[in-house]
């Protein structure tokens, strides 16, 4: 066994453990942003079928591009 090959080295262990988590901490960030977005425009999906349907249940009509 070589101890002289900086892979047996206590600081280059350490070092590459503190970019493992730095770049995993970043992921999870980035999927926290995408998870908040699909889950917000999900809701925003949801609140416009129950407002759709409460003004349809009244006799009125959403005004859209669609028409």
């Amino acid at each position: 066994m070589n101890t002289q090959s900086p892979i047996y080295s206590l600081k280059f262990t350490i070092i590459w453990i503190c970019v493992y988590l730095l770049i995993t901490y970043l992921l999870l960030q980035l999927l926290n942003i995408f998870f908040a977005l699909y889950i917000g425009l999900w809701i925003l999906n949801l609140l416009i079928e129950i407002v759709e349907r409460i003004f349809l249940r009244y006799g009125r009509r959403i005004i859209t591009v669609e028409n």
